[in-house]
């Protein structure tokens, strides 16, 4: 063994939590093996289970979310935002513009690529509950656009946003480590997260953050297998299904074993930028007036509905088998994300004031999102309405991953052109998301760590590959869906006591919900002053 080899293995054995890294690797091991040695009684057992979390606790998903929805407004726009996450006179480690590309790309950008080119089509032909408008007709339009944003947009980034401020705000400005059991500090307190308590918790969301990577992996393959099949006629069964996976996951956890700023940051800025380059390609070339008037009409009807959409629950059965389909399977995904994303975001988010994580998060996200539903979804809502393509056939064919492919090839010279950008677009926001994710994994391993081994990155990495392999073959991606809603409720438990913990902990230390002075509370109060006690009286201790 070489000199190189043994630091390896050293920096490995020194680093890591053996109890919670054994512990997220055996359960994880555990589901890998249940499943490939029981695959039908297994998949029997998350489709029950998906049915009765559906039935019984779907309200349950929509509240936590909507009032996270609610926290992030209220750091945004109220005191709470002014609080740094660190030291006063601390700087950020990037430019704002890199921080929101790395934010982005790991939270969001590869189920843009899925979802973008089709979930509003899909909704414009089938009409969610919801809307009153008819399937097909030009009234639902705006309304179809609407909830392909809300699945995306604002809500499940307030998730993100709850999770990171809290394992931020705990780790530098209380001097915790960046784990997910900072969560129970209000609690417990901080000094108290090595037990029982602190080390189930970081288990738990080492497990539910591999299922939640594993259904964004197994979503971003089913992409890329869909446009090899309908582009160039490359059908693969079980075994080329898996030598993909596999193979996407070699260079996934090459991507993530360099780290932050050779890894990272690198794709994703180079993800970004094909990204606006094919979304603006589509606009360059597609129906540009529809489209604006489109957007016009959907951006107001998202904000006029915003709050039907998030606490819709749907009485009859076709409302609730619908909502199981979409919106209750979109919320345990994020929430499953939600505490790994919030440590990559906490990660990157030191030296920046809390307003400036939800303003990147909320706003900037938004003013992405909503641009890129409108002109893909937008486009292919045109082509389909004006008969110059039958893109439902292809979604009835392919899946809606496929649509994307089939809206270049309608639309644009060279299709095949704009295809192989597109898979690669699909295929480096898999990369970034994912490899983001392997790090953070890695991270809740060893006690939040900022830069776990390479052993341990690659590890996770083979792992996530493993489990998503398996699942495809048992049940491509509708055993995806059935997996995530079941592991998202300790995740959406979670959410809701780090909102309340987190209301409290703010609240006892810079008051305004219950103070008299409420909104008279200056800004170098807050972030300065209240900031420089705390961290004298930490030096103190």
């Amino acid at each position: 063994m070489s000199t190189d080899d043994r630091n390896y293995v050293e920096k490995f054995r020194s680093e890591t939590n053996p109890i919670v890294f054994a512990g997220g690797v055996l359960l994880t091991v555990a589901i890998i093996a249940a499943l490939g040695a029981k695959p039908a009684v297994t998949g029997e057992f998350l489709s029950s289970a998906n049915s009765w979390v559906v039935s019984n606790l779907g309200w349950f998903y929509l509240w936590v979310i909507f009032l996270a929805f609610v926290f992030a407004i209220f750091l945004l726009l109220g005191p709470w935002g002014q609080i740094k996450l660190g030291s006063p006179d601390e700087e950020p480690e990037f430019s704002y513009w890199k921080y929101f590309v790395m934010m982005f790309t790991a939270g969001m950008a590869g189920g843009l690529a899925f979802w973008g080119p089709g979930e509003g089509l899909v909704h414009y032909s089938t009409a969610p509950p919801l809307l009153e408008a008819g399937a097909g007709t030009q009234e639902i339009m705006p309304g179809a656009l609407q909830y392909a944003i809300f699945h995306t947009g604002l809500s499940p980034w307030s998730v993100y946003v709850v999770f990171g401020v809290v394992i931020a705000f705990f780790a530098y400005r209380r001097g915790a480590s960046l784990r997910p059991a900072v969560l129970l500090a209000p609690f417990i307190g901080a000094d108290n997260l090595d037990g029982f308590l602190g080390k189930s918790v970081d288990i738990l969301i080492t497990v539910i953050s591999v299922a939640g990577i594993t259904v964004s992996f197994g979503a971003g393959i089913t992409q890329l297998l869909s446009g090899l099949g309908y582009n160039w006629g490359i059908e693969v069964g079980d075994i080329g299904t898996v030598v993909i996976t596999l193979l996407a996951t070699i260079v996934v956890t090459t991507s993530a074993s360099l780290g932050i700023r050779r890894g990272i940051r690198r794709l994703a800025t180079f993800n970004i930028y094909l990204f606006i380059g094919l979304m603006l390609s589509v606009l360059i070339f597609g129906p540009l007036t529809f489209l604006l008037n489109l957007g016009t009409l959907t951006v107001s009807s998202y904000f006029t509905n915003f709050i039907e959409m998030s606490l819709f629950i749907g009485s009859s059965p076709e409302a609730v088998q619908w909502l199981s389909s979409w919106t209750l399977f979109f919320w345990p995904w994020w929430l499953s994300f939600g505490p790994m994303i919030g440590i990559f975001i906490a990660r990157i988010s030191r030296g920046r004031k809390i307003r400036e994580v939800v303003f990147a998060a909320l706003v900037v996200a938004f003013a992405i999102t909503v641009p890129w539903f409108v002109t893909m979804s937008g486009t292919s809502i045109w082509l389909q309405s004006t008969g110059q393509a039958d893109l439902m056939a292809v979604f009835g064919e392919y899946g809606v991953e496929a649509i994307g492919f089939s809206l270049f090839e309608a639309l644009m010279p060279f299709p095949q052109v704009f295809s192989a950008l597109f898979l690669l677009l699909v295929f480096s926001f898999l990369a970034t998301t994912i490899d983001s994710s392997t790090l953070s994994v890695a991270m809740l391993t060893v006690d939040g760590n900022e830069d776990p081994s390479t052993i341990n990155r690659v590890i996770w990495g083979v792992l996530i590959g493993l489990l998503t392999s398996i699942l495809m073959v048992v049940g491509g991606f509708g055993a995806l869906q059935a997996f995530i809603i079941l592991v998202g409720l300790p995740s959406a438990i979670l959410c809701a006591v780090a909102l309340i913990g987190m209301t409290i902990e703010f609240e006892r230390e810079f008051p305004v919900i219950l103070s008299s002075k409420t909104w008279e509370m200056q800004s170098e109060e807050v972030s300065t002053e209240a900031g420089e006690q705390k961290l004298a009286g930490e030096a103190d201790d």
